[in-house]
């Protein structure tokens, strides 16, 4: 129940980090951190304490690291307070501290849950591994925010692109390759594979990215172009296995593949020098949370195998997935060709997903 919550709790707030800055005029800074900070990134941590004991073939979080999500929650409340305005913005030290701790502890876990997996754990779990390791670098950068005024900005870009494709964009990419098999109801034979020999290239690739953007800009293309390779390799496999899903009206699929698509937006726009988070809350977040959320909250509402029901309830909440994500597509498209509303479109289709969200769990 607690992963129900934090993912509508995030749909809710992207909702208003992209609707209500355009009505209400506050600092995007706090925008940006109520909807990372405190929504996704406890929701990453939250959802990896959920699929690493699957990856892993353990148990569940012991008592004392169940509780790490809620710290990672109390982080980014902190920033969010910080960019409202309440506490000064020395008490960001203390917020990306925290974060930083928890991030560590996470990674700990995450390895040790490796050495006593039953047999060799899925590739996947290297990925988690790598992202958390990646927002533990993005949050350094933060603590040193007060401490270097001089490398100001070098530091918040940094830790702007190290989360957003680090952590983030590794999270997103190593669950959409299991994810979207599963959704599409068919296996995809070579994502392990893939798994196990694209991390380095990502992994470099969101490091390059992220230092190009802070201090040497022809290490950004670099980042792009492994991000391409990787993301090439992923999308080819797609369109070869699933194009006749990709392409329907219903089901989680075309959301999921509307999320790798928008993705590979964002990075263009982030290379040619559009806002980071133009594309990236509307174009990728929007269409994976919404995706992942029509897949997987009938099993996070009722753990266990597949019944009538799940399938019921995913035909409920995948109804017109695929209008949904063209909507989707249309928000992280039209920035790159310059229109400034793109927004709306994914505005639409949110509110469209949500609609349908709530009227089935009154139902539920």
């Amino acid at each position: 129940m607690v992963l129900v919550t934090l993912l509508i709790a995030t749909l809710i707030a992207l909702f208003a980090g992209q609707s209500l800055p355009r009505v209400i005029a506050v600092a995007p800074a706090l925008w940006a951190h109520g909807v990372l900070a405190l929504g996704v990134m406890t929701l990453i941590t939250a959802a990896m304490q959920h699929f690493v004991p699957v990856l892993t073939r353990g148990r569940a979080p012991g008592r004392w690291s169940a509780r790490l999500p809620w710290l990672m929650a109390a982080a980014g409340a902190l920033a969010s307070l910080v960019f409202a305005g309440v506490l000064d913005f020395a008490w960001v030290m203390l917020a990306a501290a925290l974060g930083l701790c928890v991030a560590v502890l996470m990674v700990v876990w995450m390895l040790r849950r490796a050495r006593r997996a039953l047999g060799r754990p899925h590739p996947g779990l290297d990925w988690y591994v790598a992202a958390m390791a990646c927002l533990a670098l993005g949050l350094a950068a933060a603590a040193l925010l007060p401490l270097l005024p001089r490398w100001h900005g070098a530091l918040r870009l940094f830790h702007l692109h190290i989360n957003l494709y680090g952590f983030i964009g590794l999270t997103a990419v190593g669950t959409l390759q299991v994810l979207l098999p599963t959704a599409a109801d068919r296996p995809d034979p070579l994502a392990a594979v893939r798994l196990r020999d694209d991390l380095k290239w990502a992994l470099a690739g969101s490091l390059a990215l992220a230092i190009g953007q802070a201090w040497l800009p022809p290490l950004a293309w670099l980042g792009g172009a492994l991000w391409a390779w990787v993301l090439g390799r992923m999308g080819l496999a797609w369109w070869r296995l699933y194009r006749h899903r990709i392409l329907g009206w219903h089901g989680a699929t075309p959301l999921l593949a509307a999320a790798g698509a928008g993705y590979a937006c964002a990075l263009i726009g982030t290379l040619t020098g559009s806002a980071p988070l133009t594309l990236f809350l509307p174009g990728f977040l929007m269409p994976l949370l919404s995706g992942a959320a029509s897949q997987l909250l009938p099993v996070w509402l009722e753990p266990g195998h597949g019944s009538a029901w799940h399938g019921e309830a995913r035909q409920r909440l995948t109804r017109w997935n695929g209008v949904r994500a063209l909507l989707f597509l249309a928000a992280a498209l039209l920035p790159l060709l310059g229109y400034r509303c793109s927004g709306m479109p994914a505005l639409i289709a949110l509110v469209w997903f949500g609609f349908t969200l709530a009227l089935w769990l009154t139902r539920a």
